[in-house]
């Protein structure tokens, strides 16, 4: 897991370090319901950890796109967000 993130990395996908330390113990957080997520959540505090498609017996793949695009918009800083830039206008 740790290397595919540091290869999105490369390639421009906004991963810090700690991110990418933290990958392995972030997955299991996310796909074990008896572990312990308080280290996920302190990463992410805005993060839902549950079973997402509604079989608790299995780890989906909806399982793992819902917990990704979750994750994605927590990293969104709107207090420096300006949507009516250049950039932004596309």
């Amino acid at each position: 897991m740790a290397e595919h993130l540091k290869v999105n990395a490369i390639v421009g996908v906004p991963y810090s370090e700690e991110m990418v330390a933290n990958a392995q113990a972030d997955l299991r957080a996310q796909v074990d319901p008896d572990g312990d997520p308080s280290g996920l959540e302190e990463r992410y505090p805005k993060v839902k950890v549950r079973d997402f498609d509604g079989n608790p017996s299995e780890i989906t793949e909806m399982d793992a796109l819902v917990a990704y695009l979750q994750m994605l918009g927590t990293l969104v800083d709107f207090t420096t967000y300006e949507p009516l830039t250049e950039d932004n206008l596309r």
